[in-house]
């Protein structure tokens, strides 16, 4: 029965395909496959541990008769006596059938006997797969003993098998060797098989850890069984002696043939190592361990590799190796941890951990948010995405970023056109005056572009010394004119639009033709307009309606319209204007086509009366432009240099000038009124105010006012300067009293002429240095001598002046 048990452990234990090697780890390809160590005697020349043993102290002892080696009756045990002794090394030794030796504990005489045990441990030194358990006696094998094993070191010492004639009187267990289904596997039998006395030397106690085991034939497949068999401890406990029954009446004699002895204790099995070792030994620390392949690490392989975590770690079986994969990190991390939710997901199971270079993802097969990168072979670049201007920080595959409504860029860092000031809440919208402005504001700012006599964040407003903020005009606003005198004005009301017009219905209406510089005559007019033959290179001179003062016309459009057969077009065409001195060339502003090539239609060129329009760098200043328009002179529009048209005639058909006039209705709004300084007067500062004359006499608009100089005795002439004086005085600027007053005019005083004392109020002069008056024309007869005035008392009395007197004369001739 033994035997049988033994042979059985062996066959489930042993590898199931015959082609497998228990040495190689990988077969001749290279391919993983389980690999197993050596079936061994795992306690053989390990040192067992005995709680007794005989010789401590020296002890007699008397084998049975018959007993293998007694010789004589009693013999000695003595622990210090090499000869004599009988410790737990010889459980494990060589064993000889012709020289045996043996373990052997204390006799009965000692007090050997249940309920005192006697305990031998062996430590395998690491976890072994038992087979079987194998114990050969000295004497008679007990009555009772058990084997226990531990799982795991320092773990509880658990049951393996129990043997006894009383099972249930001493272990408290029914006898019996078999599980019914269902039953846990691990549960230990009780056996009297191997508990009779006989024989009395030499009996053999063989344990099979799978005997009676319903799962024994599906091993592999047993995780229950495979713990079971699975030891890093064994303990012998021999519990009850087997006796003839003599030893009651404690004879010395019949006590000391009774102990326990064992010659040979065997354990086979192999190392544990899962399938994946195919040795053991000692590790760096000394310690026993698999030398493990697979990419498994452990005492035991029971893990695998701290970078192969790709599957679930498993025993390799005769099916399948189970090799440790290693975790896919795609290169930039060596850590990773199997995660089973992973495995169940995916079928890979590894999940890297502190992925580098800004990956991640279980595999760090990705880049880590808010990172970009071309294709798997890049490194990770940062998005860099505008935390206000995105609406998340993460981008494509590209590198762009999601942006918000009005936000543009690869990086959503700059406002749409339009938009500005980029924030948390996007761009706001340009607000930019369209008239004022050259284009949309600046995307970080909001600062408009403006027009040159323009200002302002939004462009607005016209800059001092401009008004009339217009689209239309490049400059949008048009410069204050004011004849030069100031640099505030505004648009005046209770002004209308105007057209000067000429249509050439009735005939050519005072235009005249002439080469320049050359005499001039009625320019040649047909039913529809005026003829124009390019070959003539002659200019067309416009009549008097459209000269003379047209500073209501400045920034206004002049409109020339032709009528042009097909595939003819009246260019070029430049306009020339002249006055004040001063000669200038426009080039025309805008044009329309004709809609259909193949029939006659108008074209129209748009001339702006501006300085803008010039045909020269640098253009002439507004001012002087103006002051051109306000004594215009010369309009003259000069057609040389035209292609001659390959059909028909060239007409130009109507002269629109657009100007203004007082009135109400559609208001002419580029007409200024002057805010003027002191000393001027009018709409446009063209007139001196009262008490101010032109610095230059008769010098025009254009000339400065100065204060007049009349001495507080009159008012001047505006034009000439000269004075109109009053308080009896009288000079170009009232700087001396009339004939017949005498005073000091200079202090600007009314009474500073006073009439002279003298008969008839006739002329008198005041002496430099004494301030006497003396008459200078005395009448016939008379000569002054001396002037006697009246004091305070006789005037009064009187009724005069004081300051009045008598002259007193002498008679005769003067």
């Amino acid at each position: 029965m033994a035997a049988a048990a033994l042979l059985l452990g062996l066959a489930l234990l042993a590898p199931r395909a015959a082609g497998a090697g228990m040495g190689a780890c990988y077969d001749g390809a290279g391919r993983p496959q389980r690999c197993l160590p050596v079936f061994e005697n795992a306690a053989f020349g390990r040192l067992a541990e005995a709680s007794h043993t005989c010789g401590h102290p020296p002890e007699d002892f008397c084998p049975h008769v018959g007993a293998q080696g007694a010789g004589a009756q009693c013999q000695r045990c003595d622990a210090a006596d090499p000869e004599r002794h009988h410790n737990a090394s010889y459980l494990t030794d060589f064993h000889s059938q012709d020289d045996s030796t043996w373990w052997q504990s204390p006799s009965m005489a000692f007090g050997v006997q249940y309920p005192t045990s006697v305990n031998i441990t062996l430590r395998l030194g690491k976890a072994y797969e038992i087979t079987y358990v194998r114990l050969k006696f000295h004497t008679s094998r007990p009555e009772s003993f058990a084997i226990y094993k531990r799982s795991r070191a320092g773990g509880p010492w658990e049951p393996y098998q129990y043997y006894s004639a009383s099972c249930r009187k001493t272990y408290g267990k029914a006898e019996g060797q078999y599980l019914r289904p269902g039953e846990d596997e691990r549960a230990a039998f009780c056996t009297s098989e191997f508990s009779d006395i006989s024989p009395l030397s030499g009996g053999n106690v063989a344990f099979s850890t799978l005997e009676g085991r319903p799962s024994a034939y599906n091993f592999e497949e047993s995780p229950v069984l495979q713990e079971w068999v699975t030891s890093t401890e064994l303990l012998i406990s021999l519990d009850r002696l087997n006796t003839f029954g003599d030893d009651i009446f404690k004879d010395p004699k019949v006590l000391q043939s009774y102990y326990y002895a064992v010659s040979d204790f065997s354990v086979g099995g192999r190392c544990k190592c899962n399938g994946h070792a195919s040795e053991c030994g000692p590790d760096e620390e000394g310690q026993l361990a698999c030398r493990c392949q697979h990419n498994t690490t452990g005492p035991d392989c029971e893990r695998c590799l701290p970078f192969f975590q790709d599957r679930p770690w498993a025993r390799g079986t005769a099916e399948a190796a189970n090799e440790c994969l290693p975790c896919n990190c795609s290169g930039h991390s060596e850590e990773c941890i199997f995660d089973r939710e992973l495995f169940r997901t995916s079928g890979h199971g590894g999940r890297c951990l502190h992925c580098r270079d800004h990956t991640a993802g279980p595999h760090c097969e990705r880049c880590q948010e808010n990172f970009y990168r071309w294709n798997p072979q890049m490194p990770c670049q940062p998005c860099d995405c505008h935390p206000a201007g995105s609406l998340h920080l993460q981008c494509d595959d590209s590198g762009t970023c999601k942006c918000k409504p009005t936000v543009t860029g690869w990086k959503c860092d700059r406002c749409q056109p339009g938009f500005h000031s980029l924030s948390e809440g996007g761009c706001r919208p340009c607000t930019c005056n369209s008239a004022g402005s050259l284009g949309t504001c600046d995307p970080r700012s909001g600062r408009c572009p403006c027009k040159e006599n323009v200002e302002g964040n939004l462009c607005d407003r016209c800059r001092p010394g401009t008004f009339n903020l217009q689209p239309h005009n490049p400059a949008g606003c048009s410069s204050c004119f004011c004849y030069g005198h100031s640099k505030a004005c505004a648009a005046a009301t209770q002004f209308r639009t105007h057209h000067i017009l000429a249509d050439f219905r009735q005939g050519a209406d005072g235009w005249r033709a002439g080469s320049s510089g050359g005499p001039a005559h009625p320019a040649r007019w047909s039913p529809g307009g005026l003829l124009l033959d390019p070959e003539d290179e002659e200019e067309l001179r416009a009549p008097e309606k459209f000269l003379g003062d047209q500073r209501f016309s400045y920034g206004q459009p002049l409109t020339l319209t032709f009528r042009v057969p097909p595939g003819g077009a009246p260019l070029p065409v430049q306009l020339r204007l002249e006055g004040t001195g001063l000669a200038l060339t426009l080039r025309h502003s805008s044009s329309s086509s004709p809609r259909d090539a193949g029939q006659q239609e108008e074209v129209q060129l748009r001339f702006q009366l501006q300085e803008t329009s010039e045909d020269a760098d640098p253009p002439l200043p507004p001012f002087h432009f103006q002051r051109l328009l306000a004594n215009l002179t010369a309009l003259r529009i000069r057609t040389s240099g035209w292609s001659p048209s390959p059909s028909g005639r060239v007409l130009l058909t109507e002269v629109r000038l657009t100007s203004a006039q007082p009135g109400l209705g559609p208001p002419a709004s580029w007409v200024e009124t002057c805010s003027c300084p002191s000393g001027y007067s009018g709409q446009f500062c063209e007139s001196c105010a009262p008490g101010y004359k032109r610095e230059t006499p008769l010098g025009g608009p254009y000339a400065s006012c100065v204060p007049c100089i009349c001495n507080q005795h009159g008012t001047c002439d505006p034009n000439t300067g000269i004075c109109l004086c009053g308080h009896h005085t009288e000079g170009p600027s009232c700087e001396r009293c009339l004939p017949g007053f005498y005073g000091n005019p200079f202090t600007g005083q009314a009474d500073d002429c006073q009439p002279c004392p003298c008969p008839g109020q006739s002329a008198c002069t005041t002496m430099p240095e004494s301030g006497e008056v003396v008459c200078t024309h005395c009448p016939p007869g008379q000569r002054g001598e001396w002037f006697v005035p009246w004091g305070p008392a006789s005037a009064r009395a009187l009724g005069v002046s004081p300051g009045f007197g008598v002259w007193q004369v002498r008679a005769g001739p003067a």
